[in-house]
């Protein structure tokens, strides 16, 4: 039983060794920190109840869009005008529905003058009754605001009040302006609010709006533009299989209907995934995040071997205390409270900085990771984190009370006065000094091994060029409520609008291009890579005689500027010339990946492709991009076509060095030409690039951390052993030199005694990631495994022995045997 003078004791003992007591304190602290913050960040994604009641029975419905071949052509893709048709006619498996959806296209509020873009979402009232949408003013959508209602009415996000109006709760009841339609405001959204994020980590809603208006409504039957989902709660959770295949087969059936009499569709199929809420959200994330609580695991496992060699040489110094102690009548388990009493006060002070540290860690992730991690927006101190780090720090303080305990010698310390301190009473024998050593090497090596294949994967992806240049060029997200012409129009008519369209962009790009801080300017219905990963593709057929196949391949509708601009190689054939663009004539450049799909050899130049009625001639093939994303991972087919021939085109523009373009000047130039436009956000392509590498960047910085703090703590840990190994023989090296024995000899020899324990932990460390990599082999994780990333780790290991082992002795072998003889 601890008492009080037990602590005042420890507290007086510690305080006459600061440096081990600080030493101890930042080594746990640290890595008991970081192992708080990764069991919270797995709890949060793994464990945690969802702020949304019956979680269980939310289910997220989704569809994946098949090949003629059954191969996956799009994920989590479902044409918009089918949806309605699941809504009208529910499942008697439901007690709720809604559908929910995010538009591709930029939106701006035109009520303000600056024009802010919004992300926008279209929903039924459902939606907000499912997932419980707390409101600070206001109301959440009714049966009245329900599909084909077509009331203009808007909830807004507490940001975008609280930014755009100055939380004015007279808001509720005015209108806004977005696109050409007024909303009367009838909600805002509690800040409070946990949005589900079903597209993209990224994506927060700033304003929702009824269903009815979704842009993508007005298009044809398999439109497919933005994030589309079927919202469900279940009666019975169990029942989420059975739903599942009574949907898909009723979405397939809507979707063949749909493509009868298409050639080009026929064969497709569609299969909707009623996926739980919590598996929606989790995502992939609980891959990466359970190795990183794996790594943090690791270090704090070697830091617990290095404190162990601490304890037991701070208990060997002690000898002579623990000898009066027990002289004066001290029993085992007195001895034991002190030394639990001391540990207790040095791993309290650990854990508050742990606290600290996983506070910060807590900060880090929030800021940098928000994009690739789901529910950070939750870590905190909640009670299963405290409970955990209360937890695991009365275990290490038990266990490493018990690994002294098991060290001292009582009889051995009665005995010790008597002969005048030279006994045995707290000694590490050989065999636990060894063990140390090679359990240290082993975790370290493990721990090395495997972030520096992280590592180097993700260092070799940053440092390849991505294929396009980025330095001062922006997209311009341009806001356009041009009506789209009603599909009852001849077609005739239909093209005259759309080319009106096309001349207005291409007039303010030519503005554009005038003004004094823009080196170039382009028209595109993408850029290599856009701030919101949005893709255009369309499907080619090589060969007319052979329709059923196609070859997709993404799609940027653009100019003659395009390709000079981002710099993009082209290795055959031409750009496009201001002709071809004005005539949008049926020609196009294609990527190297694409080419090689068409002939092994590349060479595709006057080779047509068909789309539809046209027959598009390859006259260029650009270089691959080295640029994976939400899409692919592997370079996809790309595809480069003249003229502004898809919707929801963007400006694109290069600036001057030093030079700076605001929304005000862009919005009173597109004035100059069209009413209808508005710069909604100028996003940097170099941005861009570091969205898609965030990844990349976190694993980067999360792996470098690892592998230097696992190098000290083994270095730390591995010295400490060696050095009270070296002194315990600091006699037996001083007889040795005296009979003539030289300190290369010495040296040598004890450098050959140190790398057994340290060959044995590699090798076990070996063993382990062997079994380990054959585990992967079932999974579907792919891991590039690197030649470098394991010998440099093992390379090291065994230099920071050799390393330790000559500053262990130094000391001893660089004086005269006399010092060592002396004790000195």
């Amino acid at each position: 039983m601890l008492t009080i003078k037990d602590f005042s004791t420890a507290l007086y003992a510690l305080s006459k060794a600061k440096g081990y007591a600080a030493t101890v304190v930042l080594t746990l602290g640290l890595t008991l920190g970081t192992l708080i913050a990764m069991f919270n960040l797995n709890y949060q994604i793994l464990a945690a109840p969802l702020p949304y009641a019956d979680e269980d029975k939310l289910v997220v419905g989704s569809a994946d869009w098949l090949n003629k071949d059954g191969s996956l052509l799009y994920p989590r893709v479902v044409p918009t005008n089918l949806l309605p048709d699941l809504y009208h006619n529910p499942s008697a498996k439901l007690s709720s529905q809604a559908l929910l959806g995010y538009a591709f296209t930029a939106m701006t509020l035109r009520d303000l003058p600056h024009s802010p873009q919004i992300q926008v979402s279209y929903t039924t009232p459902g939606y907000m009754q499912m997932y419980q949408m707390p409101l600070a003013h206001g109301r959440a959508f009714s049966a009245e605001e329900d599909l084909e209602s077509h009331n203009a009415v808007a909830v807004l996000s507490e940001k975008i009040w609280r930014s755009h109006y100055n939380s004015d709760p007279a808001l509720v009841g005015r209108k806004v302006r977005i696109g050409n339609t007024d909303f009367t405001v009838v909600g805002i959204a509690a800040a409070h609010f946990s949005e589900p994020q079903m597209a993209t980590l990224s994506r927060h809603t700033d304003v929702w709006l009824p269903w009815d208006f979704n842009p993508v409504a007005q298009r044809g039957r398999l439109s497919v533009n933005g994030w589309h989902f079927y919202l469900a709660k279940l009666n019975n959770a169990a029942d989420r299989s059975a739903f599942e295949q009574e949907i898909r087969t009723q979405l397939n059936s809507l979707y063949q209907d749909s493509i009868a009499g298409l050639p080009s569709q026929v064969g497709r199929s569609m299969q909707l995934n009623a996926q739980p809420l919590r598996s929606l959200l989790e995502g992939d994330s609980g891959n990466r995040t359970l190795w990183m609580l794996a790594g943090s695991l690791l270090l704090l496992l070697i830091a617990a071997a290095n404190i162990t060699n601490l304890l037991l040489s701070r208990a060997a110094k002690q000898q002579r205390t623990l000898s009066i102690q027990a002289a004066l009548g001290a029993q085992r388990h007195h001895l034991f409270s002190q030394i639990l009493a001391e540990l207790s006060c040095l791993l309290a002070a650990a854990l508050l900085l742990a606290l600290g540290v996983a506070k910060g860690a807590y900060s880090l992730l929030q800021t940098y990771a928000a994009s690739t991690l789901p529910r950070l927006s939750a870590l905190g101190f909640d009670w299963p984190t405290l409970a955990f780090a209360l937890l695991t720090t009365a275990l290490l303080a038990l266990l490493f009370a018990w690994l002294i305990s098991r060290q001292i010698n009582y009889r051995a310390l009665q005995q010790n006065l008597q002969s005048s301190g030279k006994g045995s009473g707290v000694q590490i024998s050989s065999n636990t000094r060894q063990l140390l050593i090679g359990s240290q090497v082993a975790l370290a090596a493990l721990l090395l091994v495997c972030s520096a294949q992280v590592l180097l994967q993700s260092l070799s992806e940053l440092r390849q060029q991505v294929g396009f240049t980025t330095e001062h060029r922006f997209q311009i997200t341009v806001d356009d409520i041009t009506p789209i012409p009603a599909s009852s129009l001849p077609v005739e008519q239909r093209q005259a609008a759309q080319r009106q369209r096309r001349d207005e962009l291409i007039q303010v790009r030519d503005l554009l291009r005038q003004l004094p801080a823009v080196q170039q300017a382009s028209v595109s219905n993408t850029p290599p890579i856009s701030y919101d990963g949005v893709i255009n593709s369309r499907n080619y057929l090589p060969d007319p005689d052979n329709p059923s196949h196609f070859i997709v391949g993404r799609v940027a509708s653009t100019d003659q500027y395009f390709l000079p601009m981002f710099d993009i190689v082209l290795l055959q054939g031409r750009n496009f010339s201001a002709q071809e663009v004005a005539a949008q004539t049926p020609v196009v450049i294609i990527n190297q990946t694409f080419a090689r799909n068409l002939q092994p050899d590349g060479q595709v130049l006057g080779q047509r492709l068909h789309v539809g009625t046209e027959a598009y001639e390859i006259i260029g093939v650009t270089a691959d991009f080295q640029l994976s994303d939400d899409w692919s991972v592997d370079e996809p087919n790309r595809s480069y076509l003249p003229g502004n021939q898809m919707p929801y085109s963007q400006l694109l523009m290069q600036l001057k060095p030093g030079m700076q373009v605001d929304k005000t000047e862009l919005n009173q130039l597109m004035a100059q030409v069209s009413a209808n436009f508005r710069a909604a956000e100028v996003y940097s392509i170099a941005d861009n690039v570091n969205r898609v590498l965030l990844s990349n960047y976190l694993a980067a910085a999360v792996t470098t951390s690892l592998v230097v703090l696992s190098f000290l703590l083994a270095a730390i840990g591995i010295y400490g052993v060696l050095s009270y190994s070296v002194q315990l023989r600091r006699f037996e090296l001083g007889v040795r030199m005296a009979i003539g024995a030289r300190p290369v000899t010495i040296l040598r020899q004890l450098l050959g005694e140190n790398l057994k324990p340290v060959l044995a932990g590699l090798a076990l460390a070996a063993l382990a990631l062997v079994a380990l990599w054959l585990g992967l082999q079932q999974t579907s994780l792919l891991v590039e495994l690197s030649t470098g990333g394991f010998a440099l780790p093992l390379l090291l290991i065994v230099l920071l022995t050799v390393l330790t082992s000559l500053l262990s002795v130094w000391e001893i072998i660089r004086k005269p045997a006399i010092y060592a003889l002396q004790g000195q």
